[in-house]
């Protein structure tokens, strides 16, 4: 009797099904609908339950990004495009898939802006489970626990990213590891996250696999940024790719001295965690470093300033202030994988440190020769373009390179969510907007004190690059239609919408009235700056410093 029910319901589902299912092609797209009245009487023949186990939506070949406590799958799409991808839209093992909405008829920027749930139902046998479907413009990031681990016994999961701008090769897998990352920001609800790609060998070993992610390097270490303390999640990514069409290239190595990220949405194990920015780090294989410089008298060196500190000669001198971080001193974390703890290691920033404790002639003679002064000149207009006060003695990298026998170094700026109206707060976000510092200038040394000085003419320098980068993105006009495009890609995926639904204690607003105010008053106070400083420098050629 058991048997017979089964294969009557079977039955009596292929016979509906074929009798009121239709198959829709829209540019491609395929899939199987259902009408409501249809789908009742299927539900009333056989047995729902909660789910059905082993279930998964495939869309193009590839098993969709699910997130169980919804039941809810997530197909990402080009949010640029209007027409609808080619692919059909199926059930990994077999399962009948029936939308209870032909949602191929509707406009798909709409669906994704509105976080749409598309509703379908999942059956087989004498059984159905009811799940749903969201699009999303955003690429999707997934990663699964595994029972593997790494030599070093570091849990590894089952990682996967999901391209929204392509379905060929659209999904790429390995493993990884993970780990929290952060200072202040491990005290937020939604962590950041550091990832190691990895690759299972023959032997069943692991090594490291690079990847060339979203186009943006070719690489085995990724950042996911939570973007949790900026209330838009926009700040980090506009500064990013403001600093790569303005500074990351002014170097005479052909490097990027920035850094590059594209927004994903993160599934952890079947859980949707929320909108995330996927970036990486600064490190020697990105600027070129070696390290040894092709000698054995001045390697190169990279660091890293995590904490406030002041410029004192005497923090690189001596013995380590704590012999449990033989890679720190004065604010500063030397990086790379051979760290010795020795004074020779930070011999490029005693120098720097004894240059920016000299006296104003000393400064102005030294400066140019210790750093790149137009890559110093880019830092400080940058820093004060953007607002960027918690750059003011921190969040900066430095890279000291071995230039014909001497060490000439580099800053790279870094943590860029504190700006454009943003600023520290002692609250659970350790920032709050305010229009109070619009017209401050960022205290960054040593470029304020090489501006103050006009060290090697920086000043002109300065003026000159201001009006270039006028040109490229620093007027108000271009910058808000910079923020504005960067929230439609937000709020246009649906991401923005579901990043809220997740994190409701987030602080997330798609409110840029701040944003926007500062901006306007903020390039109003650099063009009088800079011209301020220029006339001031006319003024005063003969200067005994000079």
């Amino acid at each position: 009797m058991r048997k017979f029910l089964i294969w009557g319901s079977m039955l009596l589902l292929i016979l509906i099904t074929a009798y009121s299912i239709w198959q829709r092609e829209d540019g491609g797209l395929s899939y199987q609908t259902v009408t409501e009245h249809k789908a009742e009487k299927i539900a009333s023949r056989m047995q729902e339950q909660e789910t059905l186990e082993g279930f998964s939506l495939c869309f193009a070949g590839e098993a969709l990004p699910y997130d169980d406590g919804s039941k809810t799958f997530f197909l990402p799409l080009s949010a640029s495009d209007s027409l609808w991808e080619s692919g059909e839209i199926r059930a990994e093992n077999g399962e009948t898939v029936l939308f209870l909405e032909d949602f191929g008829k509707e406009d798909k920027q709409t669906l994704m802006a509105e976080n749409h749930a598309i509703p379908f139902l999942a059956a087989k046998g004498n059984v159905y489970a009811a799940y749903s479907l969201k699009l999303t413009g955003l690429p999707v990031v997934t990663f699964t626990s595994t029972e593997e681990m790494t030599e070093a016994g570091e849990m590894l999961y089952a990682f996967s990213l999901y391209d929204s701008n392509t379905k060929t090769d659209w999904v790429t897998t390995c493993y990884t590891t993970s780990r929290l990352r952060g200072n202040t920001s491990l005290a937020y609800e939604k962590k950041s996250l550091r990832l190691m790609l990895k690759k299972k060998k023959k032997d069943g070993s692991f090594e490291k696999k690079n990847c060339n992610l979203l186009g943006i390097r070719n690489d085995d270490d990724w950042i996911l940024n939570s973007l949790y303390a900026d209330n838009t999640r926009l700040r980090d990514k506009l500064c990013m790719d403001l600093w790569q069409e303005t500074g990351a290239y002014d170097n005479p190595y052909g490097k990027n001295f920035g850094m590059r990220g594209e927004y994903v949405e993160v599934l952890i194990n079947d859980s949707y965690t929320g909108l995330y920015l996927l970036t990486h780090p600064i490190d020697r294989k990105q600027l070129g470093l070696s390290a040894n410089a092709g000698n054995d008298t001045l390697p190169e060196r990279l660091y890293k300033k995590k904490y406030a500190a002041a410029w004192q000669e005497s923090d690189f001198l001596g013995g380590l202030p704590d012999l449990n971080q033989i890679d720190y001193r004065g604010g500063f974390y030397l990086k790379g994988n051979q760290v010795l703890g020795t004074e020779e290691e930070w011999e490029p920033l005693r120098r720097l440190a004894a240059c920016i404790e000299a006296d104003d002639k000393t400064f102005s003679r030294q400066i140019g020769q210790l750093v790149n002064l137009s890559n110093l000149v880019d830092n400080w207009l940058f820093f004060q373009a953007i607002g960027g006060f918690d750059n003011s003695n921190k969040n900066v990298y430095y890279a000291a390179r071995n230039e014909n026998g001497n060490y000439r170094g580099y800053f790279i700026p870094w943590d860029l969510n504190i700006s454009f109206g943003a600023v520290y707060a002692d609250n659970k976000y350790y920032a709050e907007e305010t229009l109070e510092e619009t017209g401050t200038q960022v205290q960054f040394e040593p470029g304020c004190r090489a501006i103050a000085l006009d060290a090697d003419h920086a000043r002109a320098l300065a003026k000159e690059k201001w009006e270039d980068w006028k040109e490229k993105a620093f007027t108000a006009e271009a910058l808000l239609e910079r923020a504005q495009h960067l929230q439609q890609e937000l709020t246009g995926s649906g991401a923005m919408a579901r990043e809220m639904e997740r994190w409701p204690g987030g602080n997330a607003s798609t409110d840029l009235s701040l944003l926007t105010e500062f901006t306007k008053q903020r390039m109003a106070y650099m063009d009088s700056m800079i011209a301020v400083s220029y006339t001031h420098l006319r003024a005063h050629e003969t200067d005994s410093y000079l």
